[in-house]
């Protein structure tokens, strides 16, 4: 599966649950780092070190890059995992709580 199509997949599913059907292609935005940082700072989300480390651990990966972008008016983190079997997978976890919402391979 792509990157986009991932994207497209989570972006879709977490809509679906969270605010119905019509709303279900959402702008996806992400953060420059400067947003980042004051968006961590003005929302209290989880810090994005933080973060990245435990997606590596649970997935068994070398973290390759991650950003906060915008879902539906959630932060979400988009991690980038390169597992030990040679393939990247993208993970993306909420950023106020930190809950897993979707994990994929490229």
């Amino acid at each position: 599966m792509s990157r986009l199509q991932s994207l497209i997949l989570a972006t879709v599913a977490a809509c679906l649950a969270n605010c119905g059907v019509r709303d279900a292609v959402a702008a996806q935005t992400c953060l420059t780092a400067a947003e980042s940082r004051e968006a961590v700072r003005e929302h209290k989300l989880a810090r994005p070190g933080a973060v990245q480390r435990e997606a590596a651990r649970q997935s068994r990966g070398e973290p390759l890059r991650s950003r906060l972008c915008r879902w539906n008016n959630d932060y979400v983190y988009e991690i980038t995992l390169l597992r030990r079997d040679g393939k990247v997978t993208h993970v993306f976890i909420a950023a106020v709580d930190g809950r897993l919402l979707e994990a994929g391979a490229d």
